[in-house]
């Protein structure tokens, strides 16, 4: 039978989780679909530290309590806002525990195909269900947006891996491994590999010199924090700006803003990985892959160095840290009408104030909203506006329609031939898990 609700939220990372303990503080039906944190879990290396400050890596509910700091004061953990270095561990600890407190309702699926069903949304689940929403936000995080240079997309894995295609790190111990990229995750990496044992890492940077975040001061005074006040992306008033007030970055043009976010905090290191790489790690700078080959097992690189000079090597290992970049189509569970709906610019849809595509009633958060709203989508922290804000907006919107007339019978009838008790269909339940689909009733609650 087919199951319905208010509001679909298409993943239960960072914003999924956040938006939706504020969809339930607002009353509004709604179910998340997704493993919880599963990205996180799974595809972060254990010992990776969080490139955000500890008081910008907590997630928002509409209730106190909740953050990263009452969590690490509840059980004793050492926690300072700025200057302490948070384990990746604990931050998906923390997002778990808060998780189990506000969002015990996710539905550990996936979504295989989203259609638009007259005025709604039909989901088809990877568990064999199907669901009906008026709404549907998609908030996947960087799923399906590694970006892999052209010169290294017709080589083999697991000799060459894009960055987000593994966690832990036991196969490179004694192993000759070389990264591209010059960000946070290829220095990251870097260190963690030398931490682990790998005989040699090397790591190719097209930049002429690495950059490194400023050391965080603790403890500040009036003045210097009036000239410069923090913010979730750093010091300074154009970050407190881009972190606290995203709806003025959105107030600049289309162009502007995709200019910004493609220049503006481009590839760097944090404050503390400089101690680890510096000195320790071969950083190749000035350097590009222009080929790629496998010369045996090896992969075989030629190098380009600024115009003149070039240089080969060979890694048992490529690690390709080069990040991501927003595509929607590249999500293949969209049909081809609401994709072509989403009006993409370099694939990045273009939003509303309330995060609404062009495609009415889907909505789009975390990353792939950066464009629309700044640099502090990509990061935990943006969460802080998007969550708040767009629930307010679904509130609004569902307190408007709560005398809906009944869904239309093409939908009741859809491929299943299911009929749904539309009077009810979209009213407030007791608790987000009424509406869900039930196997043992066969039919809508």
């Amino acid at each position: 039978m087919i199951a319905s609700t208010d509001t679909a939220i298409i993943g239960a990372g960072p914003y999924g989780l956040c938006l939706s303990a504020y969809l339930t503080g607002a009353g509004v039906p709604h179910q998340i679909l997704g493993d919880p944190m599963h990205a996180w879990r799974n595809y972060t290396p254990p010992g990776m530290m969080m490139r955000s400050e500890p008081f910008a890596a907590s997630l928002y509910a509409p209730k106190e309590g909740y953050s990263i700091e009452a969590y690490c004061r509840s059980r004793g953990y050492p926690y300072k806002p700025v200057g302490m270095l948070l384990p990746r561990e604990l931050f998906v600890e923390y997002a778990m525990w808060f998780q189990s407190q506000l969002v015990s309702h996710v539905r550990n699926v996936e979504v295989t195909d989203l259609q638009r069903r007259g005025e709604h949304f039909q989901l088809t689940l990877n568990d064999g269900g199907t669901l009906l929403a008026r709404r549907v936000v998609i908030a996947m995080g960087l799923k399906g947006f590694a970006f892999v240079p052209p010169a290294l997309r017709h080589m083999p894995k697991p000799a060459v891996l894009h960055s987000s295609e593994f966690g832990a790190l036991d196969w490179a111990r004694q192993k000759d491994i070389a990264i591209v990229g010059g960000g946070q995750s290829a220095l990251g990496l870097a260190a963690l590999l030398l931490d682990i044992g790998a005989a040699r890492v090397r790591v190719i940077v097209r930049d002429e010199e690495l950059t490194w975040y400023a050391n965080p001061v603790e403890a500040r005074g009036l003045i210097s924090r009036i000239l410069s006040p923090e913010g979730g992306l750093g010091r300074g008033w154009p970050a407190h700006i881009i972190s606290e007030y995203p709806f003025v970055f959105r107030l600049l043009s289309r162009e502007r803003r995709a200019r910004y976010v493609a220049t503006a905090w481009g590839p760097s290191g944090a404050w503390w990985l400089r101690d680890r790489v510096l000195g320790k790690v071969e950083v190749l700078l000035n350097s590009q892959i222009s080929r790629a080959q496998m010369i045996g097992d090896r992969v075989g690189l030629h190098l380009v160095h600024g115009k003149d000079e070039s240089s080969d090597i060979t890694a048992e290992h490529l690690i390709v840290a080069t990040g991501f970049r927003v595509d929607m189509a590249r999500h293949a569970f969209l049909s081809t009408d609401i994709v072509d709906g989403l009006r993409l610019t370099d694939g990045a849809p273009d939003l509303t104030r309330n995060f609404e595509t062009h495609v009415a009633g889907l909505y789009v958060v975390g990353p792939a909203a950066a464009t629309s709203f700044g640099p502090v989508m990509r990061f935990v922290y943006g969460a802080k506006y998007a969550a708040p804000h767009l629930a307010a907006h679904i509130a609004r919107r569902f307190a408007g329609e709560s005398q809906a007339q009944p869904v239309a019978q093409e939908l009741a009838d859809a491929e299943t031939g299911a009929t749904v008790q539309g009077s009810s269909l979209f009213a407030a339940p007791a608790s987000n898990l009424e509406g869900a689909f039930n196997p043992d009733a066969r039919q809508v609650r």
